[in-house]
């Protein structure tokens, strides 16, 4: 297939120094701080208030975010963004290393995947519903114990499942649960939620080496050949009728693409993205990427290597979106454009609005690109988009219900 087939699109192109800018614009806070707020036009981005806060986190989609300072992206030329290696600092900072303390292994190989423990509800979620479940899973592929998170269908009747990937924090309790509040909007829904967590910085991919700070990850792996069977089958089996979805926002919007494209055929009947982008090959793809990874302490060399490596042809949601025929598809996005209250509801935090604002403007660059490559391969898929919302779960809220709508009939 040929690669020179899919050219980034002179908006994508125009977009790559727009976004790294306001990525980074922490840097320039201090200043802005110590200017009169006055002098600010209000009207032009709606009414923003006072600024009196700076700080946040590069993706105020996870629950944790707000922790910690975001790597610089250096210079936005196009060559620029070909090399490898970390983020540069901003001033004194570093990588934000503090949103993932170094991710480590078991001291000995785990042998077999298998369930080492399960916990039944958590007073954070639902007030301690027993249909909440944490699962702990020893990982032979990842050579790490990780927890899964179940929201269980409403009886035992066999049911669907359909896999929530979050964003760039894959924080527990998942952020589909708090604040994302999913089991509210399935409560009218026969099916059983699975939330894989702690997959920080990763994109849910299987990385090409083990990374110092976000250490083995073979996410694609575990999604579709450890933890089906041990969800499935066997002593811990959870009644099911067969059918699997694949979704995701953010970092796990991607992830829930490629994913499903690479999985055996037929392993997913329904796909939903939530505000993703769909291709690491140009330079607003590959700049994201790199600020999923970096921005949490890792690596991006160590996960698909050199930019012209086949890694990243292999991993396109684009390159690979045929395989998304025959599925029901939903994918959404804002304009990173913000209403009215958005300053107020970002705590009147600078960065934290910022960064809001530009990876939203992004993904909705990259949604357009998907919406026009499924149109020109004929396949059917719900697009939505909203004139206004930025990165952030005040935003992915809204498309949860439309999403629920869409890959629900496929999935019963």
């Amino acid at each position: 297939m040929n690669l020179k087939s899919f050219p980034p699109s002179a908006t994508r192109k125009a977009l790559v120094p727009v976004v790294a800018m306001t990525l980074v614009c922490g840097t320039a806070a201090p200043a802005m701080a110590q200017s009169d707020p006055g002098s600010l036009d209000p009207t032009s981005i709606g009414n923003i208030g006072s600024i009196t806060k700076m700080g946040g986190s590069v993706d105020p989609s996870s629950a944790a975010a707000g922790s910690a300072t975001v790597g610089s992206t250096g210079s936005t030329g196009t060559h620029s963004l070909e090399g490898l290696g970390t983020l540069p600092p901003i001033g004194t900072g570093s990588q934000n290393t503090s949103a993932t303390p170094p991710i480590g292994m078991e001291a000995e190989p785990i042998e077999t995947t298998k369930v080492r423990n399960i916990e039944i509800g958590d007073p954070m979620v639902a007030g301690g519903d027993p249909r909440f479940e944490r699962w702990w899973i020893e990982s032979k592929s990842m050579n790490r114990i990780l927890p899964v998170e179940i929201w269980r269908a409403s009886s035992d009747a066999p049911a669907p499942m359909l896999y929530l990937l979050d964003g760039v924090d894959s924080p527990s309790p998942s952020g589909w649960l708090l604040p994302g509040h999913i089991q509210d909007v399935f409560a009218d829904e026969h099916v059983t939620l699975v939330m894989p967590t702690r997959a920080d910085g990763s994109l849910h991919a299987d990385w090409q080496h083990d990374d110092p700070v976000l250490s083995r990850n073979k996410w694609q792996t575990f999604l579709t050949q450890e933890l089906p069977p041990l969800l499935e089958s066997g002593e811990h089996a959870i009644p099911f009728n067969g059918k699997r979805g694949m979704a995701g926002l953010s970092m796990g919007a991607a992830s829930a693409v490629t994913t499903a494209e690479r999985a055996p055929s037929g392993m997913y009947q329904a796909v939903g993205a939530i505000a993703g982008c769909y291709t690491a090959r140009d330079d607003l793809g590959f700049l994201l990427a790199k600020i999923v990874a970096e921005t949490r302490g890792g690596n991006i060399a160590n996960m698909w290597g050199q930019r012209n490596s086949p890694a990243y042809a292999e991993n396109d949601g684009l390159l690979h979106a045929e395989k998304l025929r025959g599925k029901a598809l939903y994918f959404a996005t804002a304009t990173g454009m913000p209403d009215a209250n958005e300053w107020q509801r970002n705590d009147n935090d600078l960065l934290k609005f910022s960064q809001g604002a530009g990876l939203e403007i992004a993904t909705h660059a990259c949604t357009v690109d998907m919406d026009h490559r499924l149109k020109e391969l004929n396949i059917p898929a719900r697009v939505d988009y909203l004139p206004t919302g930025m990165h952030n779960w005040d935003n992915f809220s809204r498309f949860l219900a439309p999403m629920r709508d869409n890959v629900m009939p496929a999935l019963r």
